[in-house]
């Protein structure tokens, strides 16, 4: 298999082997961070065929049951990166605790305020900590609808969609640059009649968006077409 042979569809440039997610027949460009399909290269066919768009497995942190006519994709939000992000609110929060016990024993009000804006940061540090570790995304198909919801913690994005008009789903990846280099999260779309609505946003990884893009679209009966600007699987 002669992966230098193959370049990046957007900028050119030669993709290195460890750039390839050989079982979802994906690469990303090191220079410019395009993920592109590489299953029609005939280098992952076999006897020159292309390969098929392969399935997505069940991937780990997620659930799916289908029972009364309902599929039923749960997704837990913990990830290792919540400890690290636990153990910085509580220092946080620790630090500003400390500000304003010093700053009403010494009487000192201006500088208690002035800690108000930090406080409502540790506040939202805290709550975003305790919803990593008990919160879970439900999607649920069926009866008509796709209903998500965010629990038990309260969180923006839960929705319900009709289903009936849905023509196709699909994944978005958005980039992000920072002082840590580039992140990645994953969003779920559906088109309904022409016009593209976020079904789901934020996923950290693609296996689990295009997971629920592909049962989602098994369940429906809805035949996997390319839509422009999307992930490919």
């Amino acid at each position: 298999m002669q992966l230098e042979q193959l370049n990046c569809r957007n900028c050119g440039a030669p993709i290195s082997p460890q750039n390839f997610v050989e079982h979802l027949a994906m690469a990303r460009c090191g220079h410019c961070d395009s993920v592109f399909s590489v299953a029609s290269h005939a280098a992952f066919g076999r006897h020159g065929q292309p390969l098929e768009r392969p399935q997505v497995e069940l991937p780990h942190g997620m659930q799916v049951s289908e029972q009364g006519g309902e599929l039923e994709i749960r997704r837990r939000w913990f990830t290792w990166g919540i400890l690290f992000l636990a153990f910085f609110a509580c220092f946080w929060n620790g630090f500003l605790i400390v500000w304003h016990t010093l700053a009403i024993v010494q009487g000192a009000w201006f500088m208690s305020l002035f800690g108000v804006i930090h406080t409502a940061v540790g506040v939202g540090l805290a709550y975003s900590v305790l919803t990593g570790f008990l919160n879970s995304t439900v999607v649920r198909v069926g009866r008509g609808s796709i209903e998500v919801k965010h629990g038990p913690l309260p969180w923006r994005g839960n929705k319900t969609i009709l289903s009936h008009d849905i023509e196709q789903l699909y994944c978005r990846e958005k980039i992000s640059q920072g002082k840590n280099g580039a992140s990645y999260r994953y969003a779920v779309l559906v088109v309904q009649q022409g016009r593209r609505e976020v079904l789901l946003k934020g996923l950290e990884n693609v296996e689990q968006a295009l997971y629920i893009e592909q049962e989602i679209e098994r369940f429906l009966k809805i035949n996997d077409t390319p839509v422009v600007g999307e992930i490919p699987r």
